[in-house]
């Protein structure tokens, strides 16, 4: 203990009327206000053997010791043991005064100063009791302020999550317009995994596949329709009379069996390439084999019969693609289906 304890510590103990002398007093060694600073530390060495902890073994009691301790260094030390003196003293003083009174007068003083006593203490229980409430009110405010900070990161947190949504959403929406625009302009979009088969179901490729498949389309179709115009020119030709080296010239040809063939097996691609993705193509029904003349036998027009010229092979190819537009939205909806649904779940195990 420095010297300010130590003197407060004096003060305190002659308040309450602690006798330091007679702690460190022994049978053998009586201490007393007299004593010498020698006398008080071999009466200490004494006193200490009973409370040691080397000495005294199993009846160690270390609040002795310090007492002990305590006594010895504030009757040692000059300004602790004269702050010591002076309370001392004015507790004797007090003490011989409440004697000299009437046993009434000293009731009443010693009423008074039990009253004191009490108001002190309340003071000091109230002073606790304050600085209790003060720590719980902190520990409540330091909670709410928790609570609120764990409340806005959550709805941070959402707001986030909304915003994902969103922009996922509307680049979505931007994915699909974009697909659609491509399948308008003879496309396959950036983003499509499958393409529509010949035989009605899907199988899985890339955009090279599925251009493939358009161009086949398209040369098929182009062929037919030349095929048609040089009949047709053969035909005005021959009406003109200006067509005889050409009708010779067929005549020299095999029969017009391999022509008949040869058309029917165009008919066949063409009525394969234009069956809907969602039902197996129907095998190609074949027509009686023209008789054997000089004139090459006219094909069917496919895509209903009606038009004339290059319209039934148009016809035909704008329904193909019209199919294979469909198939492939119904596609895009049931991808953008699933991604909302496991979006969803998604959303709803982080929360």
């Amino acid at each position: 203990m420095n010297n300010d304890e130590l003197i407060k510590y004096a003060s305190d103990a002659a308040s309450r009327g602690d006798d330091l002398f007679a702690l460190l007093t022994s049978e053998s060694i009586p201490i007393d206000a007299t004593s010498t600073e020698a006398d008080l530390r071999r009466a200490f060495r004494r006193k200490a053997l009973t409370a040691h902890p080397d000495k005294a073994g199993d009846a160690y009691d270390p609040l002795l010791y310090e007492r002990l301790e305590r006594a010895r260094d504030v009757l040692i030390h000059a300004e602790a043991r004269a702050a010591y003196d002076n309370g001392m003293r004015a507790i004797l003083q007090k003490k011989a005064t409440l004697d000299a009174m009437s046993a009434r007068r000293r009731k009443l003083v010693e009423e008074l100063h039990e009253r004191e006593e009490a108001a002190k203490r309340q003071k000091v229980d109230e002073e606790k009791g304050k600085q209790a409430v003060a720590a719980e009110v902190e520990a409540m405010a330091r909670k709410g302020r928790a609570k609120l900070e764990e409340r806005r990161r959550l709805m941070r947190e959402a707001e986030e999550r909304e915003r994902a949504a969103e922009a996922a959403e509307a680049a979505e929406k931007e994915r699909q317009k974009k697909k659609e625009e491509d399948v308008k302009m003879g496309g396959t979009g950036a983003g499509s995994e499958q393409s529509p088969a010949a035989d009605g179901g899907s199988v899985n490729g890339g955009g090279d596949d599925y251009d493939s498949k358009i161009a086949e389309l398209e040369r098929k179709l182009e062929e037919k329709r030349q095929r048609k115009a040089e009949k047709e020119r053969k035909k005005a030709d021959k009406k003109a009379g200006t067509g005889k080296d050409k009708d010779k010239d067929h005549h020299d040809k095999p029969p017009s069996t391999f022509n008949t063939t040869r058309e029917e097996e165009s008919k066949a691609d063409e009525n394969k390439a234009a069956q809907p993705p969602s039902q197996p193509a129907s095998a190609p029904t074949k027509e009686p084999a023209a008789p054997v003349t000089g004139e090459p036998t006219k094909p069917t027009p496919v895509g209903g019969g009606g038009g004339g010229g290059g319209g039934g092979g148009g016809g035909g190819f704008a329904a193909t693609m019209a199919r294979l537009k469909a198939a492939q939205a119904k596609r895009d909806e049931e991808r953008r289906k699933r991604e909302e649904a496991e979006a969803a779940v998604a959303q709803a195990q982080s929360s």
